[in-house]
């Protein structure tokens, strides 16, 4: 059996979801654990799995603020972290998985210290250029680390496997567009600039920086909307992107490490605007790496937006549907750190991350 701890947000969801389908495809027995946030519940439901939940809603280290209300929430978060060591340990003394993987977040550190008391290997993916707090402190324990970029800031020892994204059904534009609800024919006739991620800001705030070029362009937001223009809809949120990806000749998101992971893979042109409030300046650092390996605009250079329609516009003439090898590199390391790994094994981790 295969335990893997994955919670908090999408981010570190949607990576420890595809590895583990990978998994499960080739013959293993998967275990998930995760959070307690309605929002885990939501992603995990919608893709028919039933994680062992654990009563953890954020890190104890996490949140801003003062008085007597955030003291209250950091005092609960502490308990719940407590419960949740005794629950894990409990779910991995009775199953003994064959090893975990450690997908980051608060989730990850009850997992961490159970694996490590039990003789349990473990691996830890960090999806982020910059490496959290568990995958840190896992560093620390001599867990082998693999990581999302070429960067694992500040950890000196990585491996580089990529992160793994989901296994999406390429359709037409024209299913594409019906299954978003929106008009097919308009579709085909714009180009499409697909905004993902609320934390992005208002869409005006989006006009705004985009100016006299959203002329001609169909903007479509995942997320609810007060009111649409000429050029933009609001299409709900959603956990099945592949419309999404089937549909957009580009993205304006932000620069979470599973979104443009996806948008790699599945080449799709984007503009990664980071989240100014990500620990550490994560979400900056993937951004910088992902417009170098990708040839996307950097959010800093003048007339970005300009530049991601020109990248839109090829796109739109032909894109090949792409898959990456994360999961299989992941995997490998796992097998090598084990001690089993065999030429085949070293060949995967020699190779350089691609598709």
């Amino acid at each position: 059996m295969v335990l893997i701890a994955a919670g908090g947000t999408g981010g570190h969801i949607f990576p420890a979801l595809a590895f583990g389908r990978w998994l499960s495809d080739r013959g293993q027995e998967v275990l998930y654990i995760s959070g307690s946030r309605p929002l885990e519940r939501e992603i995990y439901e919608a893709h028919g799995i039933e994680p062992v939940v654990l009563p953890l809603s954020g890190s104890p280290l996490g949140g801003q603020g003062q008085g007597r209300g955030m003291g209250r929430t950091k005092l609960r978060r502490w308990l719940g972290l407590a419960a949740s060591v005794v629950k894990t340990g409990r779910v991995m003394l009775r199953l003994r998985p064959d090893v975990c993987f450690l997908f980051g977040g608060y989730v990850s550190l009850a997992p961490l210290l159970w694996a490590k008391l039990l003789g349990i290997p473990a691996v830890a993916h960090e999806q982020n250029a910059c490496a959290g707090k568990v995958t840190r402190l896992a560093a620390r324990l001599g867990v082998p680390v693999a990581s999302g970029w070429e960067e694992c800031r500040p950890l000196k020892k990585f491996t580089q496997v990529g992160v793994p994204v989901r296994s999406l059904r390429r359709m037409s534009r024209a299913e594409a567009a019906a299954m978003l609800g929106l008009d097919p024919a308009e579709a085909e006739r714009r180009l499409v600039i697909g905004v993902l991620g609320g934390s992005l800001g208002g869409t005006d705030e989006v006009l705004r920086n985009v100016g006299a070029r959203s002329d001609g362009v169909l903007f479509v937001v995942l997320g609810d909307g007060q009111s649409e223009s000429g050029s933009l809809r609001f299409v709900g949120r959603r956990w099945d992107m592949a419309p999404v990806y089937s549909l957009c000749d580009a993205v304006l998101c932000r620069a979470g490490a599973s979104t443009l992971a996806e948008a790699e893979a599945y080449r799709v042109p984007a503009l990664a605007v980071p989240w100014p409030g990500a620990a550490d300046g994560h979400q900056e650092a993937n951004a910088r790496l992902f417009a170098a390996r990708t040839g996307c605009p950097l959010w800093t250079v003048p007339d970005a937006f300009g530049a991601l329609l020109g990248l839109a516009a090829a796109s739109r003439a032909g894109r090949v549907s792409g898959q990456n090898d994360a999961s299989e590199r992941l995997w490998a390391l796992a097998e090598f750190s084990l001690g089993a790994g065999q030429k085949s094994t070293e060949k995967a981790l020699d190779r350089p991350v691609g598709f």
